[in-house]
């Protein structure tokens, strides 16, 4: 192996500048009935992981929405995938207000990825509010199966906290991800978790996650911060927990009031480069809609070799 790059010395649009004022925005949506924690039944105990986690190795990008996603062109979006070495796509197919809608996606695309050998992970994002209901909707997502057969490789619940609306506590999330487990059965079950900052590695229940999951995939959105720096903190964290697939950044944080530049070619190297050396099983991309082209061609070029991608039959 190459000798790993230096760390990179400056990251164009950084410090980010002062966020200016803004108007008052709509709280984020939640559901609008909580269930309380004394109702809800005992979590599962944890137990019966996955042995396979070659559907999270190497290289992968993240679909949040199809239509915006290579104008929805499914075979596109397989073409594209195949020839930048992906191994897999991880594709939204549900949430706490609407349920699990992925259905006529995932007809026409698991069925093409696995023809091009590449796995497919659906992800979802549970409010909690009620996290048994959210535990029958992520059921439904993993019953599912198209008309040869194929089902989803893996299945990926995006844990996220107040400020995206969630109610989050270790109870709410220890009984989901019990239910959630058990729909699983052998396949993949997967933690999408924040990075793991000294603030968040205080307060996130990480460790009641873990013995629940196969594997931490950390948003690993680094900003201003290294991307190599950033790649090795979550993984010196998460790894002695869970194997860990790292999430990185290819969208410009700016609308967001952060650094206004989206990340350059060098930095999209570094973050893999670090995170192959590091140990991660793997490392993707949010989000595929948002990548430029200089940051495609780098990831593309980057090679993460593995085996081939076992058909979910």
């Amino acid at each position: 192996m190459a000798p790993a790059p230096a760390p990179l010395a400056a990251l164009a649009g950084c410090p980010a500048p002062p966020r200016p004022p803004r108007p008052p925005v709509p709280p984020p949506w939640h559901p609008s009935v909580l269930v309380p924690e004394a109702a809800l039944p005992e979590p599962a105990p944890p137990g019966g992981l996955s042995g396979d986690r070659g559907p999270i190795e190497g290289k992968g990008m993240w679909v949040w929405q199809m239509p915006a996603t290579e104008g929805g062109d499914v075979a596109a979006i397989v073409r594209r995938a195949r020839a930048a070495g992906l191994r897999q796509l991880w594709v939204r197919v549900g949430d706490s207000r609407h349920g699990f809608y992925g259905a006529s996606v995932l007809d026409r695309l698991v069925p093409a990825a696995h023809r091009a050998g590449m796995a497919v992970v659906g992800w979802a994002f549970p409010y909690l509010y009620d996290p048994v209901a959210d535990g029958a909707w992520t059921g439904r997502a993993l019953d599912w199966r198209a008309a040869d057969g194929s089902r989803l490789d893996g299945f990926s619940a995006d844990i996220e906290t107040a400020t995206e609306g969630t109610m989050l506590s270790a109870r709410r999330v220890a009984v989901y991800l019990g239910l959630a487990r058990r729909a699983a059965g052998s396949r993949l079950l997967v933690a999408t978790v924040f990075r793991p900052t000294d603030r968040l590695w205080a307060t996130y229940p990480y460790t009641t996650i873990a013995p629940y999951v196969d594997a931490f995939a950390p948003m690993v959105y680094w900003g201003c911060t290294e991307p190599g720096a950033a790649a090795t903190e979550a993984m010196a964290r998460l790894a002695p927990l869970r194997p860990v697939h790292l999430i990185g950044q290819a969208y410009d944080m700016g609308p967001e009031g952060g650094r206004s530049a989206a990340p350059s070619a060098d930095e999209t190297r570094r973050f893999l480069d670090v995170a192959r050396r590091g140990g991660a099983t793997g490392a993707s991309f949010w989000v595929w809609q948002h990548m430029n082209v200089e940051e495609w061609d780098a990831m593309a070029a980057f090679a993460w070799d593995v085996a081939p991608a076992r058909d979910q039959r």
